[in-house]
């Protein structure tokens, strides 16, 4: 595991992608991979350094509530018709033996409102996960939850349902609890003591700067915007985590506008960098390796860990039997390697 926070070391893995529309250009692909295909690419994952993997959702529900689908071998869940085998396990077996650690999606992109619909997304979250810690939970690997819903935790519904939700989930397995908001969210550190999650992956959002308001968020976004607020963004984060403030040690009462007190520790920042942008029928495709550098190093003085959205469909080794993703993942995957080998080796 590398310390230089200038190379991705973490991943989201999706077993298909959560959208149909933006995964078109590789949802077909991802789909077909049988467990050799799946253990091949995280094979892959580890030789350009990744070592630890977030499964963005474990089940769905895209077609209703009522309506889930597992892609482990669940109990309660029904499974996905298209799964072959036990690809779930596969990469979790093989990301193992790799020495990974994996954090499990417990939530859904398509759940109902956790704020207005709290106690009934607690319970559904809680079957997945206890599903999820006999299964995989004595593992080495086991790396803790994240939690799906992507609300803002600075907004009321996204505050007060994590502070219900957290505590919920933590009493069935007291590890650490991971969420993924946006980083133009800004955050404080009360409302880290409130929400009291361990790690924050923050979106950088660069993807989402490349299309000129592709979802009605930035009216005046471009592609240099996107890049140049990075490192004002992410200061910005990186003071209000650093306000942690030890509950036994002695409070210092000039600093105490800016503190916030945990049992668990500081909160952990990470970046959720975003190795995407979108078409002209807003479907991902990969960027190219020059912009993922600048997000790199624009954000690598902030940030304990670079995870990208997302290896499956946007880099693919080009050796591996299915080319989920194209070409264009392809050349993402070859240049990265030719980057990450630069850096290592002290010339960049």
């Amino acid at each position: 595991m590398t310390d230089n926070t200038r190379l991705i070391s973490g991943t989201f893995m999706q077993m298909d992608h959560w959208s149909d529309t933006e995964g078109a250009r590789f949802q077909y692909e991802i789909r077909s991979l049988n467990e050799d295909h799946w253990r091949q690419m995280v094979r892959d994952m580890a030789a350009i350094g990744i070592d630890t993997l977030v499964f963005q959702q474990c089940v769905d529900n895209r077609t209703g509530w009522e309506n889930t689908f597992a892609y482990y071998q669940s109990k309660k869940w029904k499974k996905l018709e298209w799964v072959k085998g036990d690809t779930f396990g596969a990469v979790v077996d093989e990301a193992g033996r790799l020495g990974m650690k994996i954090i499990y999606g417990i939530g859904t992109m398509y759940t109902k409102d956790p704020y207005l619909f709290t106690d009934d997304v607690i319970e559904q979250a809680k079957v997945t996960a206890s599903e999820l810690l006999e299964l995989y939970g004595g593992l080495p690997s086991f790396g803790g939850w994240y939690w799906t819903y992507e609300y803002p935790p600075g907004s009321i519904s996204g505050r007060d349902s994590l502070q219900k939700i957290v505590p919920a989930i933590r009493a069935l397995a007291d590890c650490p609890f991971v969420i993924a908001p946006n980083a133009d969210r800004l955050m404080c550190p009360t409302l880290l003591q409130d929400i009291d999650v361990d790690i924050i992956a923050y979106q950088d959002s660069v993807g989402l700067g490349v299309v000129p308001d592709p979802l009605g968020r930035y009216k005046y976004a471009d592609r240099h915007h996107s890049l140049h607020r990075l490192p004002y963004l992410y200061q910005r984060l990186q003071f209000a985590h650093d306000g942690w403030r030890d509950s036994k040690a002695e409070k210092v009462s000039h600093c105490m506008w800016n503190t916030y007190f945990r049992e668990r520790g500081r909160t952990a920042i990470w970046n959720d960098l975003e190795i995407w942008e979108f078409d002209h029928k807003k479907s991902l495709v990969p960027t190219e390796i020059s912009r993922v550098a600048a997000q790199l190093d624009l954000t690598a003085p902030y940030v304990e860990k670079q995870i990208i959205y997302q290896y499956p469909g946007l880099m693919q080794h080009p050796d591996h039997p299915v080319k989920v993703g194209g070409e264009r993942a392809v050349t993402l995957y070859e240049e990265y390697a030719l980057y990450r080998d630069a850096v290592l080796a002290g010339k960049l």
